[in-house]
């Protein structure tokens, strides 16, 4: 349809953002825009229900005060105000905590059947704090062994025997807990290494996987190398795959290329745009959209063959009005074509991708992306934001906190050890998580994190840039104390760990 350019022009004047006017314009009245209710306007404009209720609240607040100054017979003057460019923030208000639902997801990877219930029987009669992971983990090796069931005794002596074994794991105290990680994670590296080197050249396999996602990982990169999202949607959505459709190609990075063949004619100076009917419906975009688009991010007149439903769009540098004529150069030519195939039209910054995938499991739909964007996705209606992931731990750290970042670290550690086929204890990748948390950011493990920052001066000079440490703790007066491993080792002390942490007395007895 064909948008009442008076009607436009008036919700324009009201302060109402240029895309937002166009949308409620299309094919209305002013008569009809001013009846519509919060809930239809956020439906036709893509908006959340808050910005739905005041962009509701300023259209009923004018139609009010233009009946009022009909009644009085006075004129006012209307102030047209610019349109926004961006989209105002919404700030979310935090969900509660939902236990009955947050032990549903959890019960999800939960092996259930008569011998995981033998086994939740036994240890609530032993009173064993066990976890349902546990127990669902010693149920499924139990059945792969060929037992359907167990009996309570049997049930009992499990139990039993995973209590002692528990208990074996447990740490000693002054045990060199950091050396003994250390080990545990660099061994594997050493074969994801070479794992890594024998991939090279397959092009199904994720270069980014492996000991490059380690170092990643414990470098605390701003940015992954290959960024992804799992987005998940409400119950309103999840089982509705048009919808969740439509939500990814919002959701989805859309740049002019990628909507039109754009050809540069160098003797007459100008760009045009042949816009691609079919790419436009996948992307949901129109091309009248695209045309007001393209006019107000570049500032100049965008020459349409058709205004009602243009095809082919004409772009001359420097010509901002319809009357002007411009006699651009080349460079300036040249310099708008890259700016225009460059130009975002719609969609999130940072996600190139998004397609619309079914859980095997559950059954629901949900959204996997290239690229990552949590703050911004996030402000979407209709996203679950309990469940929605990415696997870049800085945004992560940035809009969810210290602690999400933190098992954020511990996710990923697992993840790419498992893909590479590695079994490494994950009480180790606590330990690396938490030394990178533990002072409330997330910090690399390098001279310029964990490593750097050591009270030690010669543990610090130990690892890099010795003359700097040893020159500036002369300068200031910095003393050690030699508490850690590396400086003990370096003076040739025994370090403060195991045998060391102790002290032996011999106390002869008096004759």
């Amino acid at each position: 349809m064909v948008d009442k350019s008076a009607t436009k022009k008036k919700l324009m004047d009201m302060g109402v953002p240029e895309d937002y006017a166009h949308n409620l314009a299309d094919g209305r009245k002013w008569d009809d825009v001013k009846i519509l209710s919060p809930g239809e306007i956020a439906k036709i404009c893509g908006l959340s229900s808050d910005e739905a209720d005041k962009l509701s609240q300023v259209i009923q607040k004018f139609g009010k005060r233009a009946r009022a100054s009909s009644a009085s017979a006075t004129s006012t003057t209307v102030v047209r105000r610019r349109a926004a460019k961006r989209r105002v923030k919404v700030q979310q208000e935090l969900e509660e905590f939902d236990v009955e639902q947050k032990m549903i997801q959890l019960s999800l990877d939960v092996h259930s059947g008569p011998v995981y219930d033998s086994l939740v029987q036994a240890a609530e009669k032993e009173g064993a704090e066990i976890s349902m992971l546990t127990l669902s983990n010693l149920a499924r090796a139990i059945e792969e062994r060929g037992m359907a069931k167990l009996t309570a005794k049997q049930a009992s002596a499990v139990i039993s025997e995973a209590v002692i074994e528990t208990n074996k794991t447990t740490v000693d105290p002054f045990e060199a807990v950091g050396i003994i990680t250390a080990q545990s994670i660099g061994e594997p590296g050493t074969q994801m290494t070479m794992r890594t080197f024998h991939y090279a050249g397959v092009a199904t396999v994720n270069v980014t996987q492996g000991l490059p996602r380690i170092i990643e990982i414990v470098d605390a990169r701003k940015k992954s190398s290959t960024p992804t999202m799992r987005i998940h949607l409400d119950s309103n959505l999840r089982e509705d795959e048009k919808k969740v459709r439509n939500l990814a190609a919002s959701l989805e990075i859309t740049d002019a290329k990628d909507i039109a063949v754009i050809e540069t004619d160098v003797t007459q100076r100008r760009i045009t745009l042949k816009l691609i009917p079919g790419n436009m419906k996948q992307k949901g975009i129109k091309p009248v959209e695209v045309r007001e688009i393209l006019s107000r991010r570049l500032k100049l007149f965008i020459e349409a063959d058709n205004d009602a439903r243009p095809k082919l769009l004409t772009i001359i540098p420097g010509r901002k009005k319809e009357a002007d004529e411009a006699n651009p150069n080349y460079t300036e030519l040249l310099a708008l074509e890259e700016k225009v195939k460059e130009l975002r039209l719609k969609g999130v910054a940072g996600i190139e991708r998004a397609n619309t995938q079914k859980d095997a499991n559950t059954g629901e739909f949900y959204i996997a992306t290239i690229g990552s964007n949590l703050a911004a996705v996030s402000e979407f209606e209709g996203i679950d934001r309990a469940r929605t992931y990415t696997n870049n731990i800085t945004e992560i750290h940035q809009y969810l906190g210290v602690e999400a970042a933190r098992q954020a670290i511990i996710n990923e550690l697992i993840l790419t050890l498992n893909d590479a086929r590695l079994d490494v204890d994950v009480r180790h990748l606590i330990t690396v998580s938490d030394v990178m948390t533990s002072e409330g950011e997330v910090r690399a493990i390098g001279r310029h994190g964990v490593s750097g920052n050591k009270h030690s001066i010669l543990a610090r000079a130990a690892f890099e840039v010795t003359v700097n440490h040893l020159l500036r703790a002369g300068i200031i007066g910095e003393q050690d104390e030699l508490a850690g491993v590396a400086e003990n080792i370096i003076v040739g002390q025994p370090v403060a760990l195991g045998t060391g942490s102790v002290e032996l007395f011999y106390i002869p007895e008096e004759s």
